[in-house]
């Protein structure tokens, strides 16, 4: 008819009947899909074999194990009956297309089997997930379908017949109850789900490519009317009545293929994402700079289009180039996926908010990559990562702003754990494994499902919580432990300065001399501890000190009364310095009195060197500040984390746990809260700008990342 072409990948006519198409469709799905049976019951089996080795005491267990093993075994020796089963029924789903396969009716007093329970049961909510993970790529297929089934002259929305609850109920019509326990079965469907998810993207792709080449457009409802005219259905027909309410597409949008400009849709509200804008408008600005030639692409990539090819490239798990940057690598893989699904890269480029949404995307997880030390297969976990990131930078105009969303909180987390990973630590393993699984939750989620986002961050937090605390404790009886050696330090320090200023130059009776050096000394030590240099105490006990130095002096001149007076009045605090030091009643009656008695005896005076201190110095790396200077300044924080990079070898990831008031030494703790380094200010500082440390940033990375992306924009 003129004016109305059904476009694939530019044929303008069929070759092909939609009988030879579908069953061309039927034999590449059987032949992809078939292989899977077997692949589930060997995976089944290496996992039971696995959770027996790891089974001791667990007599049930093991009788269950057992029990399954022998279905398996069952099942394997008879796969060849199952696949045949199998396949019959998928040819039953094509046969009836584009009709549903005809069910087993049942009216309002049948009974529900006990297969029929359980596979409804086990079956839909996997089904229902496999549909939601490949929703944007199915859709492309329906799209297709609906022109093939229009082609037939059928008048209602056809089901697909390779939508997964179709291939579910194809498994469960070959492993039925009868065949193998329940338990064995729901283990053989799970191992069945994961092995689909990984090979139903390349399928969709194959079945689009295969549909378009054949010249069957995506059909919108403004086709139709074109489309069911020029098959001679009926005026009423052509005006809408041919598909049901629920049509793929809203009247008046064009099939995708055509080219025709896409009807209007409102503008997103971004007014409240000043980051955000700030950040697009950079892209775009240093984007339309670095052009050169900037082409004239027919059209834009749509939403739905861009959509599709999003998940298609997200269910492949990997992105090429792999040296390349980010947005790179993102660009080339949607492209690549792109010209599978009949798009044909020079003839169609991205929409501005698609091309500043990769922009961004792909600067934010650079700068991320290059401020980590990352394992290989980390850096690509998180290359991966920026797929649903870069759907939500589409959906979400609040991600890129300080309030931070669960989505880039868990982004942060993540790069904690892979950042200075030693694949040789047990418990840096761990940290691995909780990643890992984070992470594939979030690249196996359905586009939309924001709930995958805080479902993870309480899983890490629960797995890591315990170990958190465990480490907290370790690190806190190793740094109060600092703290209590280098208060001592420091009041041995300061009692041994004032003991040096005393009897330096002053000639001393021995017993005056033993006491100043000995209990006084000690007295001071207790007096700093306690109440601390500048207490009442304190000067209390210097005081002493100095009214026993002055008795001395007037014992040496005119001596008299005068002495003896003094000499009384101090007694009392004197046996009070003795009894605080540890010195018994008598041994203090004893030292006393000899004091006394020097006192009064023509006993000669002379120098003496105070005795040195017998405090064990701590280890404090390069250029200790002195004692009682106070902490020098120093821009790092309690809490925040370092990698230390090896010549050889695994990095450590180690956290400043605590920094002293007194010298300002920075105690650095390994994962497990064990001291690793205790270094001054300046060696810490010395170990940064040589990197042998990398700091990461106190807070979130993402946002540190956000934050120096932004400066940058306003700077131009």
């Amino acid at each position: 008819m003129p004016g109305f072409t059904l476009q694939g990948t530019g044929d303008s006519g069929r070759t092909e009947t939609p009988a030879q198409v579908l069953d061309g469709l039927r034999r590449e799905a059987a032949a992809r899909l078939l292989p899977l049976l077997g692949d589930a019951l060997r995976a089944e089996r290496a996992r039971l074999d696995a959770g027996r080795r790891e089974i001791t005491h667990d007599v049930k267990a093991d009788e269950a194990i057992a029990e399954d093993l022998t279905g398996l075994a069952v099942l394997g020796a008879e796969l060849i009956h199952h696949e045949q089963r199998w396949q019959k029924a998928l040819a039953d789903v094509f046969a009836a297309w584009p009709a549903p396969p005809v069910a087993r009716t049942l009216d309002q007093f049948s009974l529900v089997s006990d297969d029929e329970l359980q596979a409804q049961l086990i079956g839909q909510p996997v089904a229902e997930a496999l549909d939601r993970r490949f929703e944007s790529v199915r859709d492309i297929i329906d799209r297709r379908l609906y022109s093939v089934s229009a082609s037939m002259g059928y008048r209602q929305r056809p089901a697909n017949p390779l939508a997964p609850r179709f291939i579910i109920e194809c498994f469960l019509q070959a492993f039925g109850v009868q065949d193998c326990g329940r338990r064995l079965r729901a283990a053989l469907l799970k191992r069945y789900e994961a092995l689909l998810d990984q090979h139903l993207g390349a399928l969709y792709a194959w079945c689009n490519t295969r549909l378009a080449e054949a010249g069957y457009a995506l059909a919108g409802d403004s086709d139709h009317s074109a489309l069911v005219s020029s098959l001679g259905m009926p005026a009423e027909i052509a005006r809408g009545q041919s598909w049901d309410d629920d049509a793929a597409m809203a009247v008046g949008a064009p099939s995708w293929q055509t080219g025709g400009p896409r009807a209007s849709t409102p503008a997103r509200r971004i007014v409240d994402a000043p980051r955000g804008n700030l950040l697009r408008r950079h892209a775009r600005s240093f984007r339309d700079a670095q052009r050169s030639d900037p082409g004239t692409p027919q059209r834009s990539l749509r939403p739905e289009e861009f959509q599709a090819a999003l998940s298609l490239l997200q269910a492949e798990r990997t992105l090429p180039l792999p040296d390349a940057a980010h947005g790179a690598r993102i660009r080339e893989g949607l492209q690549r996926v792109a010209g599978g699904l009949g798009i044909d890269r020079q003839q169609v480029a991205f929409a501005p908010e698609q091309d500043d949404a990769i922009a961004l995307i792909g600067a934010l997880f650079d700068l991320l990559a290059a401020r980590h030390l990352l394992l290989p297969q980390a850096r690509e976990r998180l290359a991966v990562l920026t797929l649903p990131y870069l759907h939500l930078a589409l959906e979400d105009p609040q991600l890129f702003e300080t309030s931070s969303p669960p989505s880039m909180q868990l982004l942060s987390l993540l790069l904690e754990l892979w950042d200075g990973a030693d694949p040789d630590d047990p418990a840096s393993a761990e940290l691995q494994a909780v990643a890992e699984r984070a992470s594939a939750a979030v690249i196996d989620g359905a586009h939309g499902d924001g709930r995958v986002f805080p479902a993870q961050l309480a899983q890490i937090d629960a797995v890591l919580g315990q170990q958190r605390r465990r480490a907290e404790a370790v690190e806190r009886r190793t740094w109060q432990a600092l703290r209590g050696r280098e208060r001592l330090d420091a009041a041995r320090a300061q009692a041994a300065s004032d003991v040096a200023r005393r009897l330096q130059g002053q000639p001393l009776l021995p017993t005056v001399a033993a006491f100043i050096d000995g209990e006084w000394r000690q007295a001071l030590i207790q007096a700093w501890l306690r109440d601390g240099a500048d207490s009442d105490r304190y000067r209390e006990v210097l005081s002493l000190g100095d009214a026993l130095i002055e008795v001395d002096g007037l014992a040496a001149g005119s001596g008299g009364s005068a002495v003896a007076d003094r000499l009384l009045g101090i007694l009392p605090a004197l046996r009070e310095c003795c009894v605080q030091c540890g010195v018994d009643e008598t041994a203090t009656d004893a030292q006393l009195a000899g004091l006394v008695a020097e006192h009064a005896s023509p006993t000669p005076r002379k120098l003496h060197a105070p005795t040195p201190s017998g405090g064990d110095e701590m280890p404090i790396e390069a250029d200790t500040p002195l004692l009682g200077a106070g902490p020098a300044e120093l821009e790092y924080a309690e809490g925040q984390r370092f990698v230390q990079p090896a010549a050889s070898g695994p990095a450590r990831v180690l956290r400043l746990a605590w920094r002293s008031a007194l010298t300002g030494s920075c105690l650095l703790v390994n994962a497990a809260g064990a001291k690793e380094l205790l270094l001054s200010p300046a060696a810490l500082q010395a170990r940064v700008a040589d990197r042998r440390l990398l700091p990461r940033p106190l807070g979130s990375a993402v946002a540190a990342a956000l934050h120096d992306m932004a400066e940058r924009a306003r700077g131009g």
